[in-house]
């Protein structure tokens, strides 16, 4: 069945057609990935290496089925196996923590703090609510009630999230000094 399936897939993509496609899909995705690594380019460059990256998941499975008879060959060997299975768990570790990070990564946390009322914010800190929208009225973010979110106060006074998360965390600071 497999050489079956093999001889029509290299009727249809010779060998010397599909290696090097396959070839220079590899190099320009990894030079698209590192400028991406380096923020060259964000925007055409994300594109590019997103589409051209599915372009060649399908040409290496041709790849693959056009060159089956030598791939067995190759992994019969004890060190193509090791190899494999090492780019493997390297590749699992990477994904599995690029995941964790997407669902617990600091900007969740900056999100949550952003988006909470002054309410909220005092019972985290365990801070007095009137002091502490005191506080930040003193760094410079102008809160007109205590149900304003920390974001909106933030944009109504012209800060950046950055600086309005060290002004919230200054005030916090000043309140629990002055107990």
């Amino acid at each position: 069945m497999a050489s079956r399936i093999n001889t029509h897939v290299v009727k249809l993509f010779p060998r010397k057609i599909i290696t090097p496609v396959a070839g220079v899909l590899a190099l320009i995705i990894g030079l698209s990935g590192g400028m991406l690594f380096f923020h060259l380019g964000d925007g055409l460059v994300k594109g590019v290496h997103e589409w051209l990256g599915m372009l060649f998941v399908a040409v290496m499975v041709i790849h693959l089925l056009t060159n089956w008879t030598a791939f067995t060959k190759h992994f019969n060997q004890g060190a193509a196996r090791l190899s494999v299975l090492s780019i493997i768990m390297a590749a699992g570790i990477f994904l599995g923590n690029s995941a964790l990070s997407q669902q617990a990564g600091p900007d969740r946390l900056f999100s949550a703090l952003e988006e909470a009322p002054v309410t909220t914010l005092a019972l985290l800190f365990a801070v007095d609510e009137a002091r502490l929208m005191q506080a930040l009225n003193g760094q410079g973010i102008a809160i007109a009630e205590q149900n304003q979110t920390l974001l909106e106060s933030a944009q109504h006074s012209g800060l950046g999230r950055r600086e309005t998360l060290q002004k919230l965390l200054a005030s916090v600071e000043v309140v629990q000094q002055k107990r």
